[in-house]
């Protein structure tokens, strides 16, 4: 049986397993790059001054107030955060031997 250099035997190279997990998956990077795009949109829209935050959908009290963009914020950062954790979890996936 060959041995590497630390006394470990070796593995052997399969062609289609080595390469599945040496390379990079674009659809990876794809839904983290999306997943972060989506969370930075929803925290900028969430921080949207009262202005611009358009229609009143739920008022909570005098000084808080639920409008429609923050419905958008908050659905967008939701997409985000969702996008992010797929991308997790398709990289686990991939690392599992």
């Amino acid at each position: 049986m060959a041995e590497n250099r630390d006394g470990r035997p070796a593995r052997p190279a399969t062609g289609a397993r080595l390469n599945a997990y040496t390379g990079k998956d674009w659809r990876i990077l794809a839904l983290s790059g999306a997943g972060s795009i989506f969370i930075i949109l929803g925290l900028m829209t969430l921080a949207l001054p009262s202005t611009y935050e358009g229609m009143l959908v739920l008022g909570l009290g005098p000084e808080h107030a639920l409008r429609m963009m923050d419905i958008a914020g908050m659905f967008s950062a939701g997409i985000g955060v969702i996008l992010t954790w797929l991308s997790g979890m398709l990289w686990q996936r991939q690392m599992q031997f």
